[in-house]
């Protein structure tokens, strides 16, 4: 290429990049709402994805951020779902945001249940029994018969019946703790007489209710909810 052409090249890109840089600094101004209704939302959390910028929306929910177009503004609070818009002709505008249902976990008598299974576990200790259930394997070596009579007879079999039961009641609370009659009717518009046989179908595991945040478990059971009403409707 001649040496002209790339000079010129070179003058055409500088200037195109000049230009673009010169439409750069505008502000994009606009208000933070509750979606559904008119209640305006104040420190809200702004951030623009492309530079990092960021700001809060005032007492009144109005918000200025500089940005370009075609910026991607995140609006972002605690108490509500996250709302993105895309910047594109600067003119004020109105951010609806949708509030999150907060789940209040039940208080459950954990501490009378527990007390009554250690006062339980208790009275197999003081009949000699391994309530733990864990087999004392050095005793098939050294005394066979003792091995024998320790894993086998009736106390510990029913010690060992009596701790897994303990331990599935014990879950069973961990769980009523946040997936329960009130959370369910809080997010999904279940019948009273319907709650029991979605719990039998769709209670989670402790495993999976630990690994969910609280917009997750509201997610989950309004999946689970709209499932349950396919079923019915297939079973029609």
């Amino acid at each position: 290429m001649p040496i002209r052409k790339i000079s010129l090249f070179f003058i055409v890109s500088l200037v195109s990049i000049k230009g673009t840089d010169a439409q750069t600094a505008k502000v994009q101004r606009g208000m933070v709402m509750k979606l559904g209704g008119n209640v305006r939302l104040g420190g809200v959390q702004l951030i623009n994805r492309r530079n990092r910028a960021e700001a809060k929306s005032n007492i009144y929910g109005v918000f200025t951020i500089e940005a370009l177009a075609g910026d991607t503004l995140q609006f972002s609070d605690n108490n509500f779902q996250n709302a993105d818009f895309v910047v594109d002709n600067f003119t004020d505008k109105i951010v609806y945001m949708e509030h999150i249902i907060q789940l209040d976990e039940v208080v459950v008598n954990e501490n009378s249940m527990q007390k009554d299974i250690s006062d339980v576990q208790r009275g197999y200790r003081s009949k000699s029994v391994f309530y733990t259930g864990t087999p004392h394997y050095y005793y098939l070596v050294l005394k066979p018969m003792t091995f024998i009579y320790e894993n086998f007879k009736s106390e510990v079999i029913n010690a060992r019946k009596f701790n897994r039961y303990a331990a599935g009641e014990m879950t069973s609370i961990e769980i009523a703790k946040r997936f329960n009659e009130r959370s369910i009717k809080a997010v999904v518009p279940i019948k009273d007489k319907e709650v029991e046989e979605f719990e039998d179908k769709f209670t989670p595991t402790l495993q999976q209710l630990n690994r969910m945040n609280n917009y997750q478990l509201i997610n989950y059971i309004r999946k689970s909810y709209a499932d349950f009403e396919n079923s019915k409707i297939k079973e029609h």
